[in-house]
């Protein structure tokens, strides 16, 4: 492919955009910059569950991943790494985590200004620095629309009180030194702190002069939730890291580049293949055997997967990325004329993926499924016609998926069995879905104050609970057990 500055054209065979010295359009590096952040927080997302080549998607999606790592900006791995992720998602559904519906919703929106700018500009010749600058504005709508969920799922009964609260239980799930006392006040205070955290940064991200100061305080307060032994959110952590980038000044992806070709042309001045002397030699071989001694001691430390890619990799790219950002913020001058219209969309087909993303975090409070609707560790409940949040009662649900709920007595299949003893109910959505699905000997239940015995041996083909839901439904709908106590207890 023949190059020109922030252009790619569609020919075979591909010549990747060289990442070699920072060019004079700063807009450049954003979406090269971008792209290589987008692909690591894939890498961490399986990272986290060790899930690299457990699925021919995985690996072809740490294939994609990395080839983009190392061709940042290259055409066809973003679009293939994109398009990939967004299958696992739909392959995935409905048991998906939050991020990775949201990641996946800002996958379809690069994807959507890209074939904006083909059928607008009728031509395949893509100029990268306009497809940021279509995409970029959407995914902040989106972002501010994901913070501001995130408070107003937690703006419950539940979640204020200490004893069940989740800001509670991440808190002591938190590495905490052991000179921290947590007090009763402090613990209480958490769950305000946390809302004011997370309340705080679209707020700061949402206006340019403090813009910069929003994604700082985002890394630090995502750094520190990563190390939460409750559950590893530094694959949460990295995606909202990547999305940063779309409201940073492109001076920060000029001065990254930079700092980059700075440390190549700093490695490639140290080479063995330079004049040689004794003290070269000397810091070589102590700075070989240094490493693999730290690989030694860090080998036998950290134990498995989730250990080694939580303090090694996850904390060094995390040092770097706040390090980096730290040197921006007080050492460039940012210009902020920059930031003009930062949410000025390039056409109205473009508030499409926001608008998915207000539903889907409207999706409680409609009577709709209660998973990854950005309600995570919030310890709101709205099913059974219980609402415990302070804003949105029950009465507003315009769905009666979350009304019809159903207690387990006892059942052959595991699953069930393990809800019965944990005094959980299940919304009959999904109860029918999985009895449907797995086909278990035996379940006694309670449906709308009847006691009821499901057995297989008896049943017929045309049994309601042994045909499955709408495979469409099924995909979007997702309910999490609730919990027959009160107050509702911190769950995912």
């Amino acid at each position: 492919m023949g190059t020109q500055l922030g252009l790619f054209k569609i020919k075979f065979p591909v010549k990747a955009i060289s990442f070699e010295t920072p060019s004079q359009n700063q807009n450049y590096w954003q979406f090269k910059l971008f792209s290589c952040l987008w692909a690591l927080s894939v890498l961490f997302h399986m990272a986290n569950r060790g899930i690299y080549d457990t699925k021919l998607i995985y690996a072809l999606l740490s294939l994609a991943s990395i080839f983009v790592v190392f061709k940042p900006g290259n055409f066809f791995g973003f679009v293939t790494l994109l398009s990939l992720q967004i299958y696992d998602l739909v392959y995935a559904m409905p048991e998906v985590p939050n991020h990775l519906l949201f990641a996946g919703i800002v996958s379809l929106t690069i994807l959507q200004a890209l074939f904006y700018l083909i059928f607008k500009n009728k031509s395949f010749q893509i100029n990268q620095d306009e497809w940021f600058k279509t995409f970029a504005p959407i995914i902040r709508i989106e972002v501010i629309i994901l913070y501001f969920y995130a408070v107003f799922q937690k703006l419950n009964s539940g979640f204020f009180l200490p004893e069940v609260s989740c800001a509670s239980d991440l808190l002591y799930a938190q590495p905490l030194p052991s000179f921290i006392s947590l007090t009763p006040n402090l613990v209480s205070f958490n769950a305000y702190f946390t809302l004011i955290i997370e309340g705080g940064i679209p707020v700061l991200l949402f206006f340019k002069r403090t813009r910069h100061w929003g994604i700082l305080l985002g890394l630090i307060f995502h750094t520190i939730l990563s190390y939460s032994t409750f559950n590893g959110f530094y694959d949460f952590s990295s995606m909202v890291f990547a999305a940063y980038l779309v409201f940073a000044s492109p001076q920060l992806s000029s001065f990254i580049a930079g700092q980059w070709a700075k440390l190549k042309k700093i490695t490639s001045a140290t080479t063995i293949h330079s004049e040689f002397n004794y003290m070269k030699l000397f810091l070589l071989v102590g700075g070989f055997l240094g490493g693999l001694a730290l690989i030694h001691v860090l080998n036998k430390k950290l134990f498995d997967f989730h250990a080694f890619h939580l303090y090694f990799f996850w904390t060094g790219y995390s040092l770097i990325y706040i390090g980096l950002f730290l040197t921006f913020m007080f050492r460039e001058a940012i210009n902020y004329k920059e930031a003009d219209k930062p949410f000025r969309l390039m056409h109205w087909s473009f508030v499409i993926f926001p608008v998915v993303v207000f539903i889907n975090g409207m999706s409680p409070y409609l009577g709709l499924k209660t998973e990854h609707s950005y309600s995570m560790f919030s310890n709101l409940r709205t099913e059974g016609g219980i609402s415990n949040h302070y804003i949105m009662p029950a009465s507003l649900q315009i769905f009666d998926y979350q009304k019809d709920l159903v207690e387990i007595i006892s059942s052959s299949d595991a699953k069930l069995q393990e809800l019965a003893d944990t005094n959980n109910l299940m919304v009959f959505f999904s109860f029918k879905d999985h009895v449907a699905r797995m086909r278990p000997e035996r379940v006694e239940y309670i449906r709308n104050g009847v006691h009821q015995t499901f057995e297989l041996s008896k049943a017929s083909g045309n049994d309601d609970l042994l045909i499955k839901n709408n495979i469409i439904l099924r995909k979007l709908f997702w309910f999490r057990p609730v919990s027959k106590l009160s107050p509702q207890p911190c769950n995912h």
